[in-house]
């Protein structure tokens, strides 16, 4: 299979440069985030209504789905930032070509160009 090079999807050196700067300021935000709901004191089922219980343990199950929604994205990051060492960054993961710019800059983590997450998500779901 032949790769065609777009030439405006390709992103320059100063533009990765700029992108990791961005993702690693994502990845901090994302950690301190799972650092403070860490710290959130989650007070223990006291002796209550039912009513009063299952409010604490929609709390918990809120703050656990929020913590797991930040893992994901912190590996997301790690992964685009692994990429740019390894100069494979801004390349879909199934077709190989160039994500486009704007993509990108959307979701600096993203994986696939939009036609194969379309694809992707279609099989998947």
């Amino acid at each position: 299979m032949v790769m065609k090079k777009n030439s405006k999807d390709a992103l320059t050196a100063a533009e990765i440069k700029e992108i990791k700067k961005h993702l690693e300021e994502l990845k901090a935000d994302a950690e301190k985030r799972l650092k403070d709901k860490k710290n959130m004191d989650m007070p223990e089922n006291e002796v209550g209504d039912p009513i009063d219980v299952a409010s604490q343990s929609l709390d918990k199950e809120i703050l656990f789905e929020l913590s797991g929604n930040s893992h994901n994205t912190i590996g997301q990051i790690e992964a685009a930032l692994r990429k740019i060492e390894k100069g494979i960054y801004g390349r879909c993961e199934l077709c190989r070509q160039p994500i486009p710019k704007k993509r990108i800059k959307a979701l600096p983590f993203a994986r696939y160009c939009v036609n194969c997450q379309h694809s992707s998500e279609r099989n998947n779901g």
